[in-house]
């Protein structure tokens, strides 16, 4: 194996907690309580929101959706050459733009719809 493979092979065990994530998230999604997006920062109130149900498999949706995009992401790392560094950079590039599209999935997709009017 060469070191770019095990890099892969890291980088795709990352993805699938983002997957198992949000499997738990689906599968647990009718509880009644909200799961959060942010580890910093608690869920929403139940009474925040129009459809805790629906929000949750919103969020599981998102994780699922988030884990799959990560893994395609470091794809790259399995080509071997003499472009590593480049290699590299494209995985840190689309991770940072990764988290930017997952936030603004999040608040201006989910919460936004799943958040009861003032």
């Amino acid at each position: 194996m060469t070191e770019m493979t095990i890099a892969y092979l890291i980088w795709l065990a990352c993805a699938l907690l983002f997957v198992v994530l949000g499997v738990i998230d689906l599968i647990h999604a009718g509880k009644g309580k909200p799961f959060g997006f942010y580890n910093i920062s608690p869920p929403p109130k139940a009474e925040t929101l129009t459809d805790v149900t629906a929000y949750n498999r919103a969020v599981g949706k998102l994780l699922v959706g988030a884990g799959v995009v990560f893994a395609l992401i470091g794809l790259p790392l399995l080509f071997n050459g003499d472009n590593a560094a480049l290699i590299v950079l494209v995985g840190v590039l689309g991770s940072i733009a990764w988290v930017i599209g997952m936030v603004l999935v999040y608040e201006l997709g989910i919460l936004k719809k799943y958040r009861k009017k003032r």
